[in-house]
């Protein structure tokens, strides 16, 4: 994690638009995806409003899938779902 506000934003908007690109489908069965999932939910709970809410549409698109789902249950806690 990255210290620097303007580092996490980027971060933050390309893996929200790589998951756009890919999907959540195709990206749920790889093995990857529990990483994405964890990494969605600390930026979703960022300091910074531009990374938060880059971090929440990733969240919103996981919790679509009920794989995904699952791993965002076991890296969040449930009340910050």
């Amino acid at each position: 994690r990255s210290r620097h506000v303007q580092v996490r934003q980027c971060a933050a908007e390309l893996l929200l638009s790589l998951l756009e690109r890919i999907g959540v489908t195709e990206l749920a069965g790889t093995a990857r995806a529990e990483r994405l999932a964890h990494a969605a939910g600390i930026l979703a709970q960022d300091c910074h409003k531009d990374t938060r809410h880059y971090g929440q549409e990733m969240v919103r698109m996981l919790m679509c899938h009920q794989k995904c789902k699952m791993f965002l249950e076991r890296s969040i806690l449930p009340h910050d779902l």
